[in-house]
């Protein structure tokens, strides 16, 4: 019997520990938020921290300004890159009606 907890404890620790740790991590916690508590959050956070999370979220998208340079593509602005976020968050809630703030994102985001 004590054999077999310690299998549970071995097996279930290493995940409990990764759920602690996406706990801590602010990439995870903006998923979290919706509607206007995410935009308030977005809003204060710089363009490159926008980015890093864009990075973090879709590691084959074209964020950083090498790639965007590489590509001959426009670099993003801070407003595009808070409203891609917002966007990438939102699109996952079932009631939402496709609006930031005042602003129809839906489908004009990349």
């Amino acid at each position: 019997m004590e054999s077999l907890i310690k299998q549970i404890i071995g097996y279930q620790l290493p995940k409990i520990i990764a759920m602690e740790s996406q706990r801590k991590d602010w990439r995870y916690q903006l998923l979290d938020l919706k509607d206007k508590a995410l935009f308030d959050r977005l809003s204060l956070m710089k363009r490159q921290e926008l980015l890093q999370w864009l990075q973090w979220n879709d590691r084959n998208g074209i964020y950083t300004d090498y790639d965007c340079i590489r590509k001959g593509i426009p670099l993003f602005t801070k407003m595009q890159a808070l409203a891609t976020v917002y966007h990438q968050i939102m699109r996952d809630h079932e009631n939402w009606d496709g609006y930031m703030g005042k602003e129809y994102i839906r489908g004009n985001i990349l």
